[in-house]
């Protein structure tokens, strides 16, 4: 993500980092094409799957370097209860609408917060649930790398690639399930920690509740990942019984 103030140096950045993965694309197809690769777009397609995982590797190193750290920990959503600076229409029965756009209702939840002397608790807690959320963000590239490699290098119907679809199924749906409920209790604890209770009277308040609201998407893709396992299974099925005839 790039972000800033200034729309030129943000359009000039995103075009060096699109340049730059242009320029990484270009020489892994000159690579595939002098190693003569029987096909150049699934050679392509596996390295920069290989690169994503590599990527997510790194990412979880430095969470957990940063989790038995004494560092400063950024939490992204941390729940509070805030009260708007100014009365919303919402708010008064004597409403009347002015005919312009305005600002009719709005409410704070959550909030980007950097916490520092987290004990070791807490900072267990939250860099066990961001590790596992970005476990889950490693596991298509995994996939997508291990099929590549293995249509590369023989039949892709085969009875380990549905046992690896299979198992890459229950790793999104515990570690991305998990991942999320462990964060927002450890977002919930560390706002009961640092801010007033709610109801004090204070301008920024922890949140009343323990809001966990575990993701639907880990089950889609969970649901998705075992469909093609049983693809898999079925086509592996046919390719022996279709050698079988031969």
């Amino acid at each position: 993500m790039v972000s800033g103030t200034d729309l030129p140096a943000v359009l000039l950045s995103t075009a060096i980092g699109v340049a730059i993965i242009g320029a990484l694309v270009g020489l892994l197809v000159w690579d595939a094409r002098r190693r003569k690769s029987p096909s150049v777009l699934l050679e392509v397609i596996a390295a920069m799957a290989r690169i994503w995982v590599a990527i997510v590797i790194l990412g979880s190193v430095f969470l957990i370097v940063r989790g038995v750290s004494s560092a400063t920990y950024d939490i992204a959503a941390m729940p509070i209860e805030m009260a708007w600076p100014a009365d919303l229409p919402c708010q008064t029965s004597r409403y009347e609408p002015i005919g312009a756009t305005e600002l009719y209702c709005a409410r704070t939840y959550s909030a980007h917060a950097t916490v520092d002397g987290l004990d070791g608790g807490l900072r267990a807690l939250l860099s066990a649930g961001d590790v596992l959320s970005l476990l889950v963000v490693g596991v298509p590239g995994l996939v997508i790398a291990v099929l590549s490699q293995r249509a590369l290098d023989g039949p892709a119907f085969a009875a380990r690639t549905s046992r690896w679809l299979l198992i890459s199924a229950v790793i999104v749906l515990v570690a991305g399930t998990l991942g999320a409920l462990l964060t927002d209790v450890g977002s919930t604890l560390v706002a009961q920690r640092v801010l007033p209770p709610p109801g004090m009277d204070a301008p920024v308040a922890a949140g009343r509740t323990f809001s966990i609201v575990p993701p639907v998407w880990p089950l889609g893709v969970a649901l998705g990942l075992g469909a093609l396992s049983v693809i898999f299974r079925q086509g592996a099925r046919l390719q022996r019984e279709t050698e079988g005839l031969v």
